[in-house]
Protein backbone atom coordinates (compact mmCIF):
# COMPACT_ATOMS: atom_id res chain seq x y z
CA UNK A 1 0.00 0.00 0.00
CA UNK A 2 2.99 2.37 0.59
CA UNK A 3 4.56 1.61 -2.44
CA UNK A 4 1.36 1.84 -4.23
CA UNK A 5 1.19 5.58 -2.96
CA UNK A 6 4.54 6.74 -3.24
CA UNK A 7 4.48 7.48 -7.07
CA UNK A 8 0.89 9.14 -6.55
CA UNK A 9 3.05 11.60 -4.09
CA UNK A 10 5.87 12.16 -5.82
CA UNK A 11 3.29 13.17 -8.65
CA UNK A 12 1.72 15.61 -6.90
CA UNK A 13 5.15 16.72 -5.53
CA UNK A 14 5.81 17.57 -9.27
CA UNK A 15 3.01 19.37 -9.96
CA UNK A 16 2.77 21.50 -7.57
CA UNK A 17 6.34 22.27 -7.63
CA UNK A 18 5.10 23.27 -11.62
CA UNK A 19 2.94 25.38 -10.47
CA UNK A 20 4.66 27.05 -8.03
CA UNK A 21 7.33 28.11 -10.66
CA UNK A 22 4.80 29.23 -12.56
CA UNK A 23 3.67 31.73 -10.53
CA UNK A 24 6.65 33.17 -9.54
CA UNK A 25 7.91 33.19 -12.98
CA UNK A 26 4.77 35.02 -14.16
CA UNK A 27 5.23 37.33 -10.67
CA UNK A 28 8.58 37.99 -11.91
CA UNK A 29 7.39 39.03 -15.28
CA UNK A 30 4.48 41.39 -14.29
CA UNK A 31 6.71 43.30 -11.42
CA UNK A 32 9.62 43.71 -14.04
CA UNK A 33 7.06 45.07 -17.00
CA UNK A 34 5.27 47.50 -13.70
CA UNK A 35 8.81 48.84 -12.95
CA UNK A 36 8.44 50.78 -16.38
CA UNK A 37 6.34 53.99 -16.84
CA UNK A 38 2.78 53.79 -18.74
CA UNK A 39 4.61 55.09 -22.03
CA UNK A 40 7.50 52.61 -22.07
CA UNK A 41 5.37 49.64 -21.10
CA UNK A 42 2.73 50.35 -23.84
CA UNK A 43 5.76 50.31 -25.98
CA UNK A 44 7.03 46.80 -25.04
CA UNK A 45 2.95 45.55 -25.29
CA UNK A 46 2.50 46.94 -28.99
CA UNK A 47 5.60 44.44 -29.46
CA UNK A 48 4.04 41.48 -27.16
CA UNK A 49 0.18 41.40 -27.85
CA UNK A 50 0.42 39.99 -31.30
CA UNK A 51 3.26 37.24 -29.85
CA UNK A 52 0.60 35.96 -27.23
CA UNK A 53 -2.61 36.08 -29.14
CA UNK A 54 -1.11 33.96 -31.72
CA UNK A 55 0.68 31.44 -29.29
CA UNK A 56 -3.09 31.73 -27.92
CA UNK A 57 -4.95 31.17 -31.30
CA UNK A 58 -2.55 28.66 -32.33
CA UNK A 59 -3.28 26.40 -29.30
CA UNK A 60 -7.21 26.83 -29.80
CA UNK A 61 -6.85 25.87 -32.90
CA UNK A 62 -4.91 22.80 -31.74
CA UNK A 63 -7.60 22.23 -28.67
CA UNK A 64 -10.71 22.21 -31.02
CA UNK A 65 -8.40 19.48 -33.44
CA UNK A 66 -8.24 17.50 -30.60
CA UNK A 67 -11.93 17.89 -29.08
CA UNK A 68 -13.35 17.43 -32.73
CA UNK A 69 -15.09 14.45 -32.08
CA UNK A 70 -16.12 14.51 -28.98
CA UNK A 71 -17.35 18.23 -29.18
CA UNK A 72 -19.65 17.52 -32.49
CA UNK A 73 -20.90 13.80 -31.21
CA UNK A 74 -24.01 15.16 -31.05
CA UNK A 75 -24.00 15.17 -35.31
CA UNK A 76 -23.61 11.39 -35.10
CA UNK A 77 -26.65 10.80 -33.26
CA UNK A 78 -28.95 14.04 -35.04
CA UNK A 79 -31.57 13.05 -37.55
CA UNK A 80 -30.86 14.08 -40.67
CA UNK A 81 -33.83 16.02 -41.08
CA UNK A 82 -32.75 18.48 -37.96
CA UNK A 83 -28.97 18.28 -39.72
CA UNK A 84 -31.14 20.30 -42.89
CA UNK A 85 -32.83 22.63 -40.38
CA UNK A 86 -29.78 23.64 -38.51
CA UNK A 87 -28.02 24.15 -41.90
CA UNK A 88 -30.96 26.21 -43.39
CA UNK A 89 -30.57 28.39 -40.13
CA UNK A 90 -26.98 28.93 -40.25
CA UNK A 91 -27.33 29.94 -44.05
CA UNK A 92 -29.89 32.25 -43.23
CA UNK A 93 -27.77 33.75 -40.23
CA UNK A 94 -25.23 34.46 -42.87
CA UNK A 95 -27.02 35.62 -45.97
CA UNK A 96 -29.24 38.19 -43.92
CA UNK A 97 -26.04 39.52 -42.41
CA UNK A 98 -24.29 39.54 -45.83
CA UNK A 99 -27.50 40.90 -48.25
CA UNK A 100 -30.23 42.36 -46.03
CA UNK A 101 -28.46 44.39 -43.84
CA UNK A 102 -26.71 47.34 -45.06
CA UNK A 103 -22.91 46.79 -45.63
CA UNK A 104 -21.74 49.56 -43.33
CA UNK A 105 -19.80 51.18 -40.78
CA UNK A 106 -21.86 52.00 -37.68
CA UNK A 107 -19.07 53.17 -34.86
CA UNK A 108 -17.42 56.16 -36.29
CA UNK A 109 -13.88 56.33 -36.23
CA UNK A 110 -13.89 53.07 -34.11
CA UNK A 111 -14.06 50.52 -36.74
CA UNK A 112 -11.53 52.18 -38.92
CA UNK A 113 -8.99 51.79 -36.15
CA UNK A 114 -10.06 48.28 -35.93
CA UNK A 115 -9.03 47.55 -39.31
CA UNK A 116 -5.51 49.51 -39.55
CA UNK A 117 -5.27 47.83 -36.41
CA UNK A 118 -5.36 45.12 -37.77
CA UNK A 119 -2.90 46.19 -41.02
CA UNK A 120 0.01 46.58 -38.65
CA UNK A 121 -0.81 43.39 -36.81
CA UNK A 122 -1.03 41.26 -39.98
CA UNK A 123 1.82 43.52 -41.69
CA UNK A 124 3.84 45.11 -38.90
CA UNK A 125 3.61 42.57 -35.98
CA UNK A 126 2.52 45.42 -34.00
CA UNK A 127 -0.54 45.65 -31.74
CA UNK A 128 -0.96 49.92 -32.60
CA UNK A 129 -3.15 51.98 -34.62
CA UNK A 130 -1.06 54.04 -37.88
CA UNK A 131 -0.83 57.77 -37.22
CA UNK A 132 1.45 58.11 -40.17
CA UNK A 133 2.04 55.27 -42.47
CA UNK A 134 2.00 54.81 -46.61
CA UNK A 135 1.07 52.02 -49.23
CA UNK A 136 4.04 52.82 -51.14
CA UNK A 137 5.01 49.85 -53.76
CA UNK A 138 2.46 47.88 -52.48
CA UNK A 139 4.65 47.59 -49.30
CA UNK A 140 2.67 48.93 -46.14
CA UNK A 141 4.73 51.14 -43.27
CA UNK A 142 3.98 52.59 -40.67
CA UNK A 143 6.16 56.14 -39.50
CA UNK A 144 4.28 57.12 -36.32
CA UNK A 145 1.94 54.42 -34.34
CA UNK A 146 -0.20 54.79 -30.94
CA UNK A 147 -0.88 52.02 -28.59
CA UNK A 148 -5.09 51.93 -28.58
CA UNK A 149 -6.89 51.32 -25.18
CA UNK A 150 -9.00 49.17 -26.27
CA UNK A 151 -8.14 45.68 -26.07
CA UNK A 152 -6.93 43.74 -29.60
CA UNK A 153 -8.30 40.20 -30.07
CA UNK A 154 -10.54 41.35 -32.49
CA UNK A 155 -7.80 43.25 -34.42
CA UNK A 156 -5.86 40.17 -34.08
CA UNK A 157 -8.52 38.16 -36.02
CA UNK A 158 -8.75 41.03 -38.87
CA UNK A 159 -4.68 40.55 -39.07
CA UNK A 160 -5.05 36.98 -39.46
CA UNK A 161 -7.73 38.08 -42.38
CA UNK A 162 -5.34 40.42 -43.70
CA UNK A 163 -2.66 38.26 -44.19
CA UNK A 164 -4.75 35.24 -45.96
CA UNK A 165 -6.51 37.89 -48.35
CA UNK A 166 -5.00 40.98 -48.01
CA UNK A 167 -5.66 43.98 -46.10
CA UNK A 168 -9.06 45.25 -47.15
CA UNK A 169 -12.26 46.43 -45.40
CA UNK A 170 -14.20 44.13 -47.41
CA UNK A 171 -12.50 41.41 -44.96
CA UNK A 172 -13.61 42.89 -42.10
CA UNK A 173 -17.12 42.84 -43.24
CA UNK A 174 -16.97 39.11 -44.43
CA UNK A 175 -15.18 38.04 -40.76
CA UNK A 176 -17.81 39.55 -39.20
CA UNK A 177 -20.52 37.47 -41.55
CA UNK A 178 -18.95 34.16 -40.42
CA UNK A 179 -19.05 35.28 -36.72
CA UNK A 180 -22.41 36.05 -36.70
CA UNK A 181 -23.37 32.63 -38.37
CA UNK A 182 -20.68 30.76 -35.97
CA UNK A 183 -22.59 32.83 -33.03
CA UNK A 184 -25.88 30.71 -34.48
CA UNK A 185 -24.29 27.30 -34.41
CA UNK A 186 -22.76 27.98 -31.19
CA UNK A 187 -26.01 28.71 -29.44
CA UNK A 188 -27.29 25.75 -31.08
CA UNK A 189 -24.16 23.85 -29.03
CA UNK A 190 -25.15 25.43 -25.89
CA UNK A 191 -28.48 24.72 -26.44
CA UNK A 192 -27.88 21.54 -26.64
CA UNK A 193 -25.50 21.06 -23.90
CA UNK A 194 -27.87 22.78 -21.07
CA UNK A 195 -31.10 21.69 -22.71
CA UNK A 196 -30.38 18.34 -24.03
CA UNK A 197 -32.79 18.35 -26.74
CA UNK A 198 -32.03 19.32 -30.22
CA UNK A 199 -35.89 20.86 -30.63
CA UNK A 200 -35.02 23.40 -27.77
CA UNK A 201 -31.21 24.02 -29.21
CA UNK A 202 -32.68 24.61 -32.86
CA UNK A 203 -35.12 27.23 -31.23
CA UNK A 204 -32.29 28.82 -29.84
CA UNK A 205 -30.28 29.02 -32.83
CA UNK A 206 -33.54 30.57 -34.83
CA UNK A 207 -34.04 33.03 -32.30
CA UNK A 208 -30.27 34.18 -32.26
CA UNK A 209 -30.54 34.28 -36.08
CA UNK A 210 -33.57 36.26 -35.97
CA UNK A 211 -32.69 39.13 -33.67
CA UNK A 212 -32.44 42.56 -35.76
CA UNK A 213 -29.34 44.29 -33.91
CA UNK A 214 -27.55 40.69 -34.37
CA UNK A 215 -28.14 41.08 -38.25
CA UNK A 216 -27.36 44.77 -38.63
CA UNK A 217 -24.51 44.30 -35.79
CA UNK A 218 -23.35 41.26 -38.02
CA UNK A 219 -22.30 43.50 -41.48
CA UNK A 220 -20.20 46.02 -39.80
CA UNK A 221 -16.71 45.91 -38.65
CA UNK A 222 -17.57 46.63 -34.82
CA UNK A 223 -15.89 44.69 -31.94
CA UNK A 224 -19.48 43.53 -30.78
CA UNK A 225 -19.97 40.18 -32.92
CA UNK A 226 -16.96 38.77 -31.86
CA UNK A 227 -17.13 39.63 -28.42
CA UNK A 228 -20.50 37.79 -28.34
CA UNK A 229 -19.24 34.83 -30.00
CA UNK A 230 -16.17 34.47 -28.14
CA UNK A 231 -17.54 34.56 -24.79
CA UNK A 232 -20.25 31.84 -25.66
CA UNK A 233 -16.96 29.62 -26.92
CA UNK A 234 -15.96 29.56 -23.80
CA UNK A 235 -18.87 28.55 -21.90
CA UNK A 236 -19.34 25.86 -24.47
CA UNK A 237 -16.00 24.97 -23.86
CA UNK A 238 -16.72 24.66 -20.41
CA UNK A 239 -19.61 22.63 -20.60
CA UNK A 240 -17.83 20.43 -22.85
CA UNK A 241 -15.17 19.88 -20.22
CA UNK A 242 -17.85 18.95 -17.60
CA UNK A 243 -19.42 16.37 -19.45
CA UNK A 244 -16.24 14.97 -20.78
CA UNK A 245 -14.21 15.12 -18.14
CA UNK A 246 -10.51 14.64 -19.73
CA UNK A 247 -7.44 16.37 -20.02
CA UNK A 248 -8.28 17.21 -23.72
CA UNK A 249 -11.65 19.15 -23.10
CA UNK A 250 -9.81 21.13 -19.47
CA UNK A 251 -6.97 21.95 -22.58
CA UNK A 252 -9.67 23.63 -24.66
CA UNK A 253 -11.39 25.45 -21.49
CA UNK A 254 -7.69 26.81 -20.36
CA UNK A 255 -6.79 28.26 -23.60
CA UNK A 256 -10.25 29.63 -25.07
CA UNK A 257 -11.11 31.66 -21.77
CA UNK A 258 -7.88 33.75 -21.92
CA UNK A 259 -8.71 34.41 -25.46
CA UNK A 260 -12.05 35.52 -24.93
CA UNK A 261 -11.55 38.08 -22.08
CA UNK A 262 -9.26 40.00 -24.99
CA UNK A 263 -12.16 41.19 -27.06
CA UNK A 264 -14.07 44.02 -24.43
CA UNK A 265 -13.40 44.65 -21.26
CA UNK A 266 -16.39 43.84 -19.68
CA UNK A 267 -15.85 40.01 -21.71
CA UNK A 268 -14.22 39.46 -17.71
CA UNK A 269 -17.84 38.69 -16.49
CA UNK A 270 -18.19 35.46 -18.30
CA UNK A 271 -15.98 34.37 -15.40
CA UNK A 272 -18.65 34.71 -11.99
CA UNK A 273 -20.85 32.35 -14.88
CA UNK A 274 -18.73 29.72 -15.34
CA UNK A 275 -17.81 29.23 -11.60
CA UNK A 276 -21.65 29.05 -11.52
CA UNK A 277 -21.31 26.09 -13.78
CA UNK A 278 -18.69 24.59 -12.27
CA UNK A 279 -20.45 25.62 -8.92
CA UNK A 280 -23.27 23.96 -9.85
CA UNK A 281 -22.59 20.90 -11.29
CA UNK A 282 -19.52 19.79 -9.61
CA UNK A 283 -17.61 22.51 -7.23
CA UNK A 284 -15.54 19.03 -6.27
CA UNK A 285 -13.58 20.24 -9.60
CA UNK A 286 -12.66 23.45 -7.52
CA UNK A 287 -10.19 20.78 -5.21
CA UNK A 288 -8.51 19.33 -8.66
CA UNK A 289 -4.68 20.10 -8.32
CA UNK A 290 -4.45 18.95 -12.54
CA UNK A 291 -7.74 22.36 -12.99
CA UNK A 292 -5.40 24.69 -11.44
CA UNK A 293 -2.66 23.74 -13.65
CA UNK A 294 -4.75 24.00 -16.62
CA UNK A 295 -5.73 27.24 -15.23
CA UNK A 296 -2.07 28.32 -15.02
CA UNK A 297 -1.72 28.19 -19.02
CA UNK A 298 -4.95 30.43 -19.02
CA UNK A 299 -2.99 33.23 -16.63
CA UNK A 300 -0.37 32.60 -18.37
CA UNK A 301 -1.74 33.32 -21.80
CA UNK A 302 -3.78 36.41 -20.31
CA UNK A 303 -0.74 37.64 -18.42
CA UNK A 304 0.18 40.28 -21.13
CA UNK A 305 -3.93 41.77 -21.68
CA UNK A 306 -3.80 42.18 -17.43
CA UNK A 307 -0.66 44.54 -17.98
CA UNK A 308 -2.67 46.44 -20.73
CA UNK A 309 -5.22 46.88 -18.54
CA UNK A 310 -2.73 47.99 -15.95
CA UNK A 311 -1.73 50.72 -17.94
CA UNK A 312 -4.63 52.00 -19.35
CA UNK A 313 -6.28 52.26 -16.23
CA UNK A 314 -6.70 55.94 -16.13
CA UNK A 315 -7.97 56.70 -19.10
CA UNK A 316 -10.95 59.16 -19.45
CA UNK A 317 -12.76 57.00 -21.70
CA UNK A 318 -14.15 60.59 -23.45
CA UNK A 319 -15.25 61.64 -20.14
CA UNK A 320 -15.28 64.92 -18.86
CA UNK A 321 -16.41 63.94 -15.33
CA UNK A 322 -17.01 59.83 -13.95
CA UNK A 323 -16.99 57.03 -16.23
CA UNK A 324 -19.10 54.53 -13.50
CA UNK A 325 -21.77 56.14 -11.47
CA UNK A 326 -24.83 54.84 -9.68
CA UNK A 327 -26.11 58.29 -11.03
CA UNK A 328 -26.80 56.73 -14.53
CA UNK A 329 -28.63 53.69 -13.61
CA UNK A 330 -32.17 55.07 -13.63
CA UNK A 331 -31.75 56.68 -16.95
CA UNK A 332 -30.18 53.77 -18.48
CA UNK A 333 -32.26 51.28 -16.90
CA UNK A 334 -35.27 53.23 -18.20
CA UNK A 335 -33.86 52.93 -21.90
CA UNK A 336 -31.94 49.59 -21.81
CA UNK A 337 -35.20 47.66 -20.05
CA UNK A 338 -37.75 49.26 -22.16
CA UNK A 339 -35.59 48.29 -25.00
CA UNK A 340 -36.85 44.43 -24.68
CA UNK A 341 -40.31 45.58 -24.75
CA UNK A 342 -41.67 47.77 -27.10
CA UNK A 343 -41.26 46.17 -29.41
CA UNK A 344 -39.33 48.89 -32.28
CA UNK A 345 -35.85 47.43 -31.90
CA UNK A 346 -36.11 43.89 -30.51
CA UNK A 347 -39.34 41.77 -31.33
CA UNK A 348 -40.69 41.87 -27.45
CA UNK A 349 -42.32 38.25 -28.47
CA UNK A 350 -38.38 36.91 -27.99
CA UNK A 351 -38.56 38.82 -24.56
CA UNK A 352 -41.87 37.07 -23.85
CA UNK A 353 -40.71 34.04 -24.61
CA UNK A 354 -37.24 33.99 -22.96
CA UNK A 355 -39.52 35.07 -19.76
CA UNK A 356 -41.42 31.92 -20.33
CA UNK A 357 -38.30 29.98 -20.45
CA UNK A 358 -36.87 31.19 -17.60
CA UNK A 359 -40.66 30.34 -15.78
CA UNK A 360 -41.10 27.17 -17.06
CA UNK A 361 -41.14 24.03 -14.57
CA UNK A 362 -39.05 22.58 -12.24
CA UNK A 363 -36.84 20.81 -14.65
CA UNK A 364 -33.37 22.70 -15.81
CA UNK A 365 -33.01 24.90 -12.54
CA UNK A 366 -29.40 24.53 -12.71
CA UNK A 367 -29.13 25.94 -16.68
CA UNK A 368 -31.77 28.66 -16.46
CA UNK A 369 -30.22 29.98 -13.48
CA UNK A 370 -26.66 29.68 -15.33
CA UNK A 371 -28.40 31.23 -18.53
CA UNK A 372 -30.18 33.85 -16.54
CA UNK A 373 -27.05 35.13 -14.62
CA UNK A 374 -25.09 35.29 -17.71
CA UNK A 375 -27.92 37.82 -19.67
CA UNK A 376 -28.52 39.84 -16.26
CA UNK A 377 -24.57 40.22 -16.17
CA UNK A 378 -24.11 41.46 -19.40
CA UNK A 379 -26.91 43.61 -19.80
CA UNK A 380 -26.30 45.19 -15.74
CA UNK A 381 -22.88 45.89 -16.99
CA UNK A 382 -23.75 48.97 -18.77
CA UNK A 383 -26.61 50.29 -16.38
CA UNK A 384 -23.82 52.42 -14.63
CA UNK A 385 -21.80 53.66 -17.36
CA UNK A 386 -21.61 57.33 -18.61
CA UNK A 387 -22.34 56.05 -22.37
CA UNK A 388 -24.44 52.90 -21.29
CA UNK A 389 -27.96 53.91 -22.67
CA UNK A 390 -28.96 51.84 -25.51
CA UNK A 391 -30.51 55.52 -26.70
CA UNK A 392 -27.44 56.90 -26.88
CA UNK A 393 -25.95 57.35 -29.93
CA UNK A 394 -25.08 53.87 -31.41
CA UNK A 395 -24.34 52.29 -28.60
CA UNK A 396 -27.58 49.44 -29.01
CA UNK A 397 -24.18 47.78 -30.17
CA UNK A 398 -23.67 46.96 -26.42
CA UNK A 399 -27.02 45.32 -26.65
CA UNK A 400 -25.66 42.72 -29.06
CA UNK A 401 -23.08 40.61 -25.55
CA UNK A 402 -26.71 40.09 -24.51
CA UNK A 403 -28.55 38.05 -26.81
CA UNK A 404 -26.80 34.56 -26.76
CA UNK A 405 -28.49 34.07 -23.03
CA UNK A 406 -31.38 35.75 -24.10
CA UNK A 407 -31.86 33.33 -27.70
CA UNK A 408 -31.40 30.38 -25.41
CA UNK A 409 -34.45 31.29 -22.91
CA UNK A 410 -36.11 32.21 -25.29
CA UNK A 411 -35.81 29.12 -27.53
CA UNK A 412 -36.48 27.08 -24.68
CA UNK A 413 -39.20 29.24 -24.13
CA UNK A 414 -40.54 27.89 -27.11
CA UNK A 415 -40.03 25.05 -26.89
CA UNK A 416 -41.40 24.57 -23.73
CA UNK A 417 -44.31 25.82 -25.09
CA UNK A 418 -45.12 23.45 -27.89
CA UNK A 419 -44.41 20.36 -25.85
CA UNK A 420 -47.00 21.79 -23.64
CA UNK A 421 -49.72 21.95 -26.40
CA UNK A 422 -52.17 19.17 -26.82
CA UNK A 423 -51.41 18.66 -30.76
CA UNK A 424 -47.74 19.58 -32.31
CA UNK A 425 -49.25 18.72 -35.63
CA UNK A 426 -49.94 22.34 -36.26
CA UNK A 427 -48.08 24.29 -33.86
CA UNK A 428 -44.64 23.59 -35.03
CA UNK A 429 -46.11 24.94 -38.41
CA UNK A 430 -47.86 28.13 -36.18
CA UNK A 431 -44.74 28.97 -34.47
CA UNK A 432 -42.65 28.95 -37.72
CA UNK A 433 -45.77 31.64 -38.68
CA UNK A 434 -45.00 33.60 -36.05
CA UNK A 435 -41.35 33.77 -36.55
CA UNK A 436 -41.36 34.53 -40.07
CA UNK A 437 -44.15 37.71 -39.26
CA UNK A 438 -41.68 38.70 -36.37
CA UNK A 439 -38.89 38.64 -39.10
CA UNK A 440 -40.40 40.52 -41.59
CA UNK A 441 -42.08 42.98 -39.98
CA UNK A 442 -38.39 43.88 -38.78
CA UNK A 443 -36.82 43.89 -42.22
CA UNK A 444 -37.52 47.47 -42.82
CA UNK A 445 -35.58 48.86 -39.49
CA UNK A 446 -32.89 46.11 -40.38
CA UNK A 447 -32.47 47.79 -43.99
CA UNK A 448 -32.34 51.17 -43.15
CA UNK A 449 -28.89 52.89 -42.21
CA UNK A 450 -30.62 55.01 -39.70
CA UNK A 451 -29.55 58.74 -38.69
CA UNK A 452 -27.15 57.93 -36.07
CA UNK A 453 -23.65 59.21 -36.89
CA UNK A 454 -24.78 60.57 -40.23
CA UNK A 455 -21.92 63.09 -40.06
CA UNK A 456 -19.33 60.92 -39.79
CA UNK A 457 -21.24 58.50 -42.59
CA UNK A 458 -20.83 61.22 -44.64
CA UNK A 459 -17.06 62.37 -43.98
CA UNK A 460 -16.75 58.55 -44.74
CA UNK A 461 -19.05 58.21 -47.98
CA UNK A 462 -16.81 61.89 -49.67
CA UNK A 463 -13.23 60.70 -48.45
CA UNK A 464 -13.90 57.82 -50.75
CA UNK A 465 -14.54 60.22 -53.46
CA UNK A 466 -12.15 62.33 -52.85
CA UNK A 467 -9.67 59.52 -52.74
CA UNK A 468 -10.45 58.50 -56.30
CA UNK A 469 -9.52 62.04 -57.75
CA UNK A 470 -5.66 61.33 -56.84
CA UNK A 471 -2.39 59.21 -57.39
CA UNK A 472 -2.40 57.36 -54.44
CA UNK A 473 0.98 56.14 -54.57
CA UNK A 474 2.39 59.12 -55.18
CA UNK A 475 0.25 61.71 -52.64
CA UNK A 476 -0.07 61.74 -48.86
CA UNK A 477 -3.15 63.13 -47.29
CA UNK A 478 -3.20 64.83 -44.03
CA UNK A 479 -6.28 64.00 -41.98
CA UNK A 480 -7.57 63.58 -38.58
CA UNK A 481 -8.50 59.83 -39.80
CA UNK A 482 -5.55 58.36 -41.12
CA UNK A 483 -6.63 55.03 -40.55
CA UNK A 484 -9.16 55.42 -43.12
CA UNK A 485 -7.18 56.16 -45.74
CA UNK A 486 -4.38 53.81 -45.09
CA UNK A 487 -6.76 50.81 -45.09
CA UNK A 488 -8.12 52.03 -48.47
CA UNK A 489 -4.42 51.43 -49.99
CA UNK A 490 -3.49 55.64 -49.63
CA UNK A 491 -0.52 56.93 -47.71
CA UNK A 492 -1.65 59.39 -44.76
CA UNK A 493 -1.12 61.41 -42.27
CA UNK A 494 -2.60 62.98 -38.90
CA UNK A 495 -3.34 66.83 -39.47
CA UNK A 496 -1.56 67.69 -36.42
CA UNK A 497 1.81 66.58 -37.95
CA UNK A 498 2.11 70.58 -38.99
CA UNK A 499 2.00 70.98 -34.98
CA UNK A 500 4.12 68.39 -33.85
CA UNK A 501 6.52 67.40 -36.42
CA UNK A 502 7.56 70.42 -39.05
CA UNK A 503 10.65 68.83 -40.80
CA UNK A 504 8.00 65.63 -41.77
CA UNK A 505 5.77 68.02 -43.19
CA UNK A 506 8.79 69.32 -45.03
CA UNK A 507 9.60 65.62 -46.02
CA UNK A 508 6.36 65.71 -47.49
CA UNK A 509 6.49 68.26 -49.45
CA UNK A 510 10.18 67.48 -50.70
CA UNK A 511 8.73 63.25 -51.56
CA UNK A 512 5.39 64.39 -52.85
CA UNK A 513 5.76 67.47 -53.99
CA UNK A 514 2.50 69.24 -55.37
CA UNK A 515 0.48 65.70 -54.63
CA UNK A 516 0.27 67.12 -50.41
CA UNK A 517 -3.39 67.08 -49.87
CA UNK A 518 -5.48 68.27 -46.45
CA UNK A 519 -8.56 66.63 -46.03
CA UNK A 520 -10.96 69.14 -44.27
CA UNK A 521 -13.00 66.21 -42.12
CA UNK A 522 -15.66 65.55 -39.41
CA UNK A 523 -12.85 66.78 -36.71
CA UNK A 524 -12.73 70.12 -38.23
CA UNK A 525 -17.02 70.72 -37.79
CA UNK A 526 -16.74 70.29 -34.18
CA UNK A 527 -16.94 72.21 -31.68
CA UNK A 528 -13.60 71.37 -30.44
CA UNK A 529 -11.16 74.60 -30.53
CA UNK A 530 -7.92 71.92 -30.37
CA UNK A 531 -9.27 69.87 -33.53
CA UNK A 532 -10.30 73.22 -35.44
CA UNK A 533 -7.22 74.94 -34.78
CA UNK A 534 -5.27 71.78 -36.50
CA UNK A 535 -7.92 72.90 -39.29
CA UNK A 536 -7.17 76.59 -39.89
CA UNK A 537 -3.70 76.43 -38.85
CA UNK A 538 -3.33 74.28 -42.40
CA UNK A 539 -4.50 76.72 -44.82
CA UNK A 540 -2.96 79.28 -42.95
CA UNK A 541 0.54 78.32 -42.93
CA UNK A 542 -0.01 76.72 -46.47
CA UNK A 543 -1.66 77.62 -49.75
CA UNK A 544 -4.29 75.62 -49.78
CA UNK A 545 -6.03 74.83 -53.17
CA UNK A 546 -9.74 73.60 -53.00
CA UNK A 547 -9.71 70.12 -55.15
CA UNK A 548 -13.14 68.75 -53.97
CA UNK A 549 -16.27 70.18 -51.88
CA UNK A 550 -19.04 69.16 -50.33
CA UNK A 551 -22.02 70.14 -47.96
CA UNK A 552 -24.31 68.10 -45.84
CA UNK A 553 -26.89 70.22 -43.38
CA UNK A 554 -24.55 73.13 -43.07
CA UNK A 555 -21.16 70.56 -42.55
CA UNK A 556 -18.85 71.23 -45.10
CA UNK A 557 -16.36 67.93 -46.21
CA UNK A 558 -13.29 69.18 -48.55
CA UNK A 559 -10.02 68.28 -50.34
CA UNK A 560 -7.54 70.45 -50.58
CA UNK A 561 -4.02 70.39 -52.02
CA UNK A 562 -1.20 72.45 -50.16
CA UNK A 563 1.43 74.19 -50.93
CA UNK A 564 4.25 76.03 -49.60
CA UNK A 565 3.95 79.87 -49.62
Amino acid sequence: MTTAKQPDKQAKTLWIAAALSGVAAMAAFAFYMTRFDADNARVRLIQMIPIWLEVNFVLIAIAFAVNYRSLFSVFTTMEKRHKYYLSAILLFALISSCFIAPRVHRIFYDENIYLNIGQNIAYLGKASMCNDGDNTYGVYKCTTDEFNKQPYAYPFMLGLMFRLAGSSETMGFLLNNLFFCLSAFTAFLIGRYLFKDIRAALFSSTIYALIPHNIMWGNTTAVEPSTALFTAVTLLSLLHYLKERDRAALFLFSVALPFSLQFRFESVLIIPVLLMAIALYDWKILKSGEFYLFMLIALALVLVHMLHLYTVRGDSWGASGDKMSLSFMLNNLKSNGMFYLNNKRFPMMFTVLAVCGIACKKTLLKERLIVSVWFLLFWGVFLTFYAGSYDYGQDVRYSVVSYMPLALLAGLGLFRLLTAAPSTKYTTAAAAIILFIIYSSSLPYVRAEGEEAWECRADYREAKKMLAMVDMENSVILTHNPSMFLIWGANAAQTSTLTYNLNRMNYFFDRYGQNVYFHYNYWCNVDNPVQKKFCQDMCSVYDCQQIAYHTEQNKIFALYRVKRK
